[in-house]
């Protein structure tokens, strides 16, 4: 209870984000978008509130420690990537996976050695090369944060003799200090491993990893319970309505009232550009004649590319609008109630 007024204490909602970089910044650019933007004074603090959502709570910590306090129940949701949450997945049983990809901080998991071994190009080479250093009674080691991920990547494969080498630094250089035979790391574009004379060979993808919103089931479970209009729904959809609307741009198509029969033609040809939710209406110029008009949401980086063919088919106008939220009555199930069908069919019965 309020000491206060005596009325019932509302807990509040804990939300652990990464404290820097790019897994922070896109958090952070997410959330503002949703309607919920983080007010942190400086990168030193690590506590914020959320602008018109008092009930949220924010702290910053590393992406291995939000796992960790997401799993123990002290925070109720966090963003964190998906390789360190499956690669303490077998630790974090109350924890799960909200979403799995917020659209952002995209990269793999790869086994990458030494531009110089021409004659390792396959994971099967490393099956061989494994049993010659033991037979040889050489330790073969291999270099990662992610010794639970690698180890069942090589069972996988059959690979059982070799050494890891547990490092949170810099791995490139470990191959040529001699601290290691090759690496297991995350990569988006391959140069840093270039730049580094190592590369991924084939087989060698651990995992394909992005940002991912991960939540405390029985803490989830409760919030789950104030409803549709609740805080927890609200801020789901919110985000899916971002996300769904990202890179489209909401395209509007003006004819002259002379051209009515080119909207059907417009429309097509919108639909074979790959655009979604093309309709025809009708629209008024400033004489008062009927126009017509066809509204789409269209790929945003392939405006500029048909506008000429639009014009030739009889538009006059053709405007893109930037859309914010998109919610489709069609598309497939929200975050919200995805989650709630999820917690109930693991739920005691």
């Amino acid at each position: 209870m309020s000491p206060e007024n005596g009325t019932p204490a509302i807990d509040p909602i804990r939300i652990a984000l990464p404290s820097k970089g790019h897994l922070y910044e896109g958090a952070v650019d997410l959330l503002k978008a949703a309607g919920y933007k983080v007010r942190r004074a400086s990168d030193r603090q690590y506590e914020a509130t959320i602008g018109g959502h008092p009930r949220f709570h924010v702290v910053f910590m590393r992406p291995t420690d939000i796992v960790v306090q997401v799993q123990e129940g002290r925070c109720h949701l966090g963003v964190t990537g998906m390789d360190v949450f499956a690669e303490h997945q077998d630790e974090a049983t109350d924890a799960v996976v909200v979403e799995a990809d917020l659209g952002y901080g995209g990269c793999r998991l790869v086994v990458a050695v030494p531009e110089s071994w021409i004659d390792v190009t396959h994971m099967l080479d490393l099956v061989d090369l494994t049993t010659e250093f033991k037979d040889s009674g050489k330790a073969f080691r291999v270099s990662t944060k992610y010794g639970t991920l690698t180890e069942a990547h090589f069972r996988r494969w059959g690979i059982y003799h070799y050494q890891i080498i547990h490092s949170d630094g810099a791995l490139e250089l470990h191959p040529t200090l001699g601290i290691s035979d090759i690496i297991v790391d995350l990569t988006s574009s391959g140069t840093t491993l270039k730049d580094n004379r190592l590369r991924e060979i084939e087989g060698g993808k651990v995992l394909d990893s992005a940002s991912c919103l991960i939540g405390h089931g029985p803490s989830l479970q409760r919030l789950i319970d104030e409803g549709d209009t609740g805080p927890l729904a609200l801020l789901l959809d919110g985000l899916d309505g971002v996300r769904a609307s990202e890179s489209r741009l909401l395209l509007e198509v003006v004819g002259g009232p002379e051209e009515g029969h080119q909207a059907a033609a417009v429309s097509a040809f919108l639909a074979q550009q790959g655009a979604q939710h093309v309709v025809r209406g009708e629209a008024w110029d400033e004489r008062g004649r009927s126009c017509w008009r066809v509204t789409a949401l269209a790929p945003a980086g392939r405006i500029a590319s048909f506008q000429r063919e639009l014009i030739r088919l009889g538009a006059r106008r053709v405007v893109g609008m930037p859309t914010r939220f998109l919610f489709d009555a069609e598309g497939p199930p929200s975050t919200f109630d995805r989650l709630r069908e999820q917690l109930a069919a693991h739920s005691p019965r």
